[in-house]
């Protein structure tokens, strides 16, 4: 299939049928499923075996099922934060902050239609991913590494291109412009905006685009792999680099125990 559906709760109803009205709209092939990441969890297994290309998976609160889902697949995993205390904004950074190596792709609180659109431009064909920032900043540097390490073609630009994925880094000291463009934007921070409160930025900016976590250079190259894996053409590596995670947690669990 072409999109894989997961929500939450069928109180999320709001926004997952504007996704599947979108999706039947554009006569992509797609599944809908409520799955809950705290009360069902099997089932998670059950779903992602079933063939398919993208995932959009939606929750509130602390909105662990995006994340779990990414660590389940290495196909792109669009994650859709709900709206319900906080503004929304805990169920956004649960989504957005993943651990360096597991990407999930945040669109802004109750952006469902991002998430279809998004998920539409990604089943088009591309070869080649578009850097967009400062090429000295140490998160596109961490990026450049990753594309590298996966022999991805890459370029630089300074704005988006459709024929590209575009990773664009940006700073919240000016407005984001929208775009039309399949975008994944990787959040920096000033200096003097390192403080709890400036997780209000994101919160404000992330009405268009998708997102991962602040400086997270690794996510947003390895989201950019995962798309570009649409056919399978990168699943040996990225199965050999998600092993090489895994190994590194066992040996630190290996390393605990003896102590």
């Amino acid at each position: 299939m072409d999109v894989l559906v997961i929500f939450g709760s069928s109180s999320d109803a709001h926004a997952y049928t504007k996704i599947l009205g979108i999706l039947k709209k554009n006569k992509a092939n797609y599944e809908a499923r409520i799955i809950s990441a705290h009360r069902t969890p099997d089932e998670l297994d059950i779903a992602l075996a079933k063939p398919h290309k993208v995932v959009i998976s939606g929750a509130g609160l602390a909105a662990a099922l995006p994340g779990m889902i990414a660590a389940k697949t290495t196909r792109p995993v669009i994650g859709v934060p709900v709206h319900s205390n906080y503004e929304g904004l805990d169920a956004l950074l649960s989504i957005a902050q993943m651990p360096k190596g597991i990407p999930v792709l945040a669109t802004g609180v109750n952006q469902p239609e991002v998430a279809a659109l998004s998920a539409l431009k990604m089943l088009r064909s591309y070869d080649v991913v578009n850097l967009i920032g400062d090429r000295s900043n140490k998160a596109l540097l961490n990026a450049e590494h990753v594309l590298k390490d996966f022999d991805i073609n890459f370029k630089h630009s300074d704005k988006a291109d459709r024929e590209s994925i575009n990773l664009e880094f940006v700073y919240f000291d000016e407005p984001i412009e929208k775009k039309d463009e399949l975008v994944i934007y990787c959040p920096l921070l000033l200096d003097e905006d390192m403080r709890a409160e400036a997780a209000l930025n994101l919160l404000k900016h992330s009405s268009h685009g998708l997102w991962v976590g602040l400086n997270n250079g690794e996510n947003a190259a390895l989201a950019a792999v995962e798309i570009l894996n649409l056919n399978g053409a990168y699943d040996g590596e990225l199965a050999d680099y998600r092993n090489s995670l895994k190994e590194k947690v066992k040996k630190e669990d290996n390393e605990i125990v003896k102590e």
